[in-house]
């Protein structure tokens, strides 16, 4: 089978499934919800897209094929298969960024949303990033659809839409070392907690204690009186812990443990961002 039929076949699949999920058990179609469900991203083959546009465009897809021609730099084609007389069988996929080119005939996912190609629609709906194209292209691609790729993922398995973060500044690469050690540490804390092990509760508590003071090298250089307490709150609580364990004082070390872990939350809530590429981060933007 052919990996056009492959993906249609596929797409039917989905389909057809989305269908019996709305009957009853006995085949009657259930009432209709109140409000409508978020749209799922559908699983379809380029071929498909190309031959009904119409069923697909404002809906979002997921598709696999092989990059037929690059258009610049956030720009470029693909093909189901790379075959002889594909005109019209090709589609658009733009994006806003792109960190790594495609590369033609590679075969890469894409993610995003049908559109029909349209200059002045898509300069509202990228905000500014459309890809530059030439004339020639502009008007190949016009009125056909096209994918606004919200995902670019190579055979690297590397989203290549997703836009990297900034270098470190040593100060934040500190402490990004710092806080990879808190929460293996604060499990570790509490295993040893749950085994009654009092040399193993010290002794995890004491080095987050370290990690804590070291990290309250980095608030103090910061505007955020919150982050600084939150930092002083767990670094008196794990040296507390350390005290409480080292005399087996068990009632003690529980009380203290969720405490510890509140103001591990606080500050990351405040002040932790997840990035596109999956990293954590320092978040200034909502420093006050």
């Amino acid at each position: 089978m052919k990996a056009a039929d492959l993906f249609a076949a596929a797409a039917a699949i989905v389909l057809g499934a989305a269908t019996l999920a709305s009957q009853a058990p006995g085949g009657a179609p259930q009432p209709a919800p109140a409000a409508r469900a978020p749209q799922p991203i559908l699983p379809v083959a380029v071929t498909v897209i190309a031959a009904k546009p119409d069923a697909y465009v404002g809906g979002m897809v997921t598709l696999t094929a092989a990059v037929d021609q690059r258009f610049g730099a956030t720009a470029f084609s693909v093909v189901q298969e790379r075959v002889a007389n594909a005109a019209n069988r090709d589609l658009l996929v733009l994006a806003s960024v792109l960190t790594a080119p495609v590369e033609a005939g590679a075969y890469v996912t894409v993610i995003g949303e049908v559109v029909r190609f349209d200059p002045a629609d898509l300069a509202v709906k990228m905000k500014g990033s459309v890809p530059e194209l030439s004339p020639d292209t502009v008007e190949k691609y016009r009125g056909r659809p096209a994918i606004v790729a919200t995902s670019v993922i190579n055979r690297a398995m590397t989203d290549l839409a997703k836009r990297l973060p900034p270098p470190m500044s040593p100060e934040e690469a500190a402490l990004s070392r710092q806080m990879k050690q808190v929460g293996p540490g604060f499990n570790a804390l509490r295993q040893a907690v749950t085994a009654a092990s009092a040399a193993d509760a010290a002794a995890h508590a004491a080095a987050l204690n370290k990690a804590f003071g070291d990290a309250g090298a980095f608030w103090k250089t910061r505007t955020h009186p919150d982050a600084l307490q939150w930092n002083e709150d767990a670094t008196r609580e794990t040296n507390a812990i350390a005290a409480a364990a080292g005399r087996a004082d068990w009632d003690a070390v529980k009380a203290l443990m969720p405490k510890l872990q509140s103001a591990c939350s606080s500050c990351h809530g405040q002040y932790r961002e997840r990035l596109d590429d999956g990293t954590y981060r320092f978040k200034p933007a909502l420093a006050r």
